[in-house]
């Protein structure tokens, strides 16, 4: 077993990235139940309330009751943000029980994570019909002081392990160590984009003003994601009369 560095021993960084980027796929819709219960700021986050959000999504699959109600947060796009702890999945940084919530700090670095693996799942799974992909890309504004292990070695034992592109029980193991000792989360190389960071967020309260942005289609052709369309939102200015009155009607 690989032996991980201590906690203490990595740094911390205060990081503000005001457009961060997290990508999902168009099909998940934000858990509107953590946006209607309390605003921000309120204080009642006593286990009835998380309990209820937890019974009002069909996302959840955790117990929120094992979070700590000072970590689960409610408001304007807290919905985006509460779904990666109501239903964690296995990553890099997270486990089956224990969520994070996974973001980039462009969205090119974020579009080539979810393009990995979206490539490894199809080619395990066999899939070979060609498929128009829509995700959903949001902004969110990170601030906070992260654990940061960007710039390691990443040829060199503990960080290849805990860098390391297909397996994750050294890097899940590390996170483990950081949360038992406070941490509320770490900034990492992006392994999929070189010189794109990431950061895994194991306390919500870092993330603000998470909005939809953008659409984005992913062809895959059968083997491979080949080509990236963008569906961007425009908003429409009202249409305006000319002072004569015989513009267009």
């Amino acid at each position: 077993m690989v032996k991980l560095p201590a906690a203490a021993r990595v740094p911390v960084a205060t990081l503000a990235w005001p457009r961060a980027s997290r990508l999902i796929p168009a099909r998940f819709q934000a858990l509107d139940c953590f946006e209607r219960i309390l605003e921000p700021g309120e204080q009642d986050l006593g286990a009835t309330l998380i309990r209820l959000a937890e019974l009002t999504t069909p996302w959840g699959t955790r117990d929120l009751t094992l979070m700590d109600p000072a970590q689960v947060i409610f408001g304007p796009g807290a919905g985006w943000i509460m779904a990666s702890y109501a239903a964690p999945r296995p990553g890099r940084f997270s486990t089956a029980r224990r969520g994070a919530c996974y973001v980039a700090e462009e969205i090119e670095t974020g579009l080539a994570e979810v393009r990995h693996h979206l490539q490894e799942s199809y080619r395990r799974e066999g899939v070979t019909e060609v498929l128009d992909l829509e995700y959903r890309a949001l902004t969110v504004h990170l601030q906070g002081s992260l654990h940061d292990i960007r710039g390691k070695a990443r040829a060199r034992a503990p960080w290849s392990a805990i860098y390391d592109p297909g397996a994750y029980a050294a890097s899940q193991a590390f996170a483990g160590q950081l949360l038992a000792a406070g941490a509320q989360g770490l900034a990492y190389d992006s392994v999929r984009r070189p010189g794109g960071a990431c950061a895994a967020l194991f306390d919500p309260n870092l993330l603000r003003a998470c909005r939809h942005d953008t659409y984005l289609v992913l062809r895959w052709d059968g083997a491979a994601v080949t080509r990236v369309l963008e569906q961007r939102i425009l908003a429409l200015s009202p249409r305006t009369r000319t002072p004569t009155g015989d513009g267009p009607r």
